[in-house]
């Protein structure tokens, strides 16, 4: 079996590619402690944003059993999301949202249904190709964005995930290409 973790980056300062906040590290820091402790990670993925890579250092920092290898660039993140069309929705419709405190994968949804679609569906596409590539027994650890992790479980399941929250996510399990999605209880 292989398991793939995906936690939502903590809060920042500011909209762009900013550091965490100060709260934003704190809660990174308990979330390491009290709900990525003793996960037993054999691999580590985060996107190239700053507030990406300063979340999965305080939950490992906290946690304090992480794999020792630096972590490594999450691939369908680079393959899908930093393309035109994922910067497109990106620069539009999610930024738009995200001003407004509104639901990045709603959005998404609403007001570009097509290519957020076609974009779900090329993250599964990548997803899978990535996954099958891990060894067996992988359990990843994945920080990243909203909505471009709920366009993987949109894609992968046809399930609308609603916009994770600062260190929030979900699991995605695979036995025999066969796929299962678990949420995980929302950061207390």
């Amino acid at each position: 079996m292989k398991t793939v973790e995906f936690r939502r980056h903590s809060i920042k300062l500011s909209s762009g590619n900013t550091d965490l906040s100060p709260v934003g590290v704190r809660l990174a820091h308990k979330v390491g402690a009290h709900e990525l402790k003793n996960k037993k990670f054999t691999l580590l993925f985060e996107s190239p944003m700053k507030r990406s890579k300063e979340t999965l250092a305080a939950f490992s920092e906290s946690a304090g059993d992480f794999p020792d290898a630096d972590p490594q660039l999450f691939p369908p993140h680079m393959e899908v999301s930093e393309t035109e069309e994922g910067m497109y929705l990106w620069s539009g419709a999610c930024h738009s949202a995200e001003l407004l405190n509104r639901d990045m994968m709603e959005a998404v949804l609403a007001e570009e249904p097509e290519r957020a679609k076609a974009l779900a569906s090329k993250s599964a596409l990548s997803f899978k190709k990535w996954l099958t590539a891990l060894p067996e027994n992988t359990h990843a650890l994945v920080v990243g964005h909203s909505p471009f992790m709920e366009l993987i479980a949109f894609g992968l399941f046809g399930e609308i995930v609603p916009q994770l929250q600062p260190c929030e996510g979900f699991c995605v399990l695979e036995q025999d290409h066969q796929y299962k999605l678990e949420r995980l209880t929302p950061v207390q």
